[in-house]
């Protein structure tokens, strides 16, 4: 069974990029908890823009390849 962006056929784009927030949220709160604590600042806001655009890219190049 497929996880991810792995799974989907269509819809690449969405599908990219909601996995690309989830993982990065995963991430931040983690990491503020771990961390120093809960600060959105810019260069927060640019990561989860980054991998929302990664993720993306990712589900579109994913969803145009033929797997057998």
């Amino acid at each position: 069974m497929e996880y991810g962006a792995g799974s989907i056929k269509k819809n690449g784009i969405i599908n990219g990029g909601i996995i690309g927030l989830v993982y990065i949220l995963i991430l931040y709160i983690l990491s503020s908890i771990l961390g120093s604590g809960f600060a959105l600042n810019t260069y927060s806001l640019i990561m989860i823009a980054v991998s929302i655009a990664a993720g993306a890219i990712g589900g579109i190049v994913r969803s145009k390849l033929e797997v057998n």
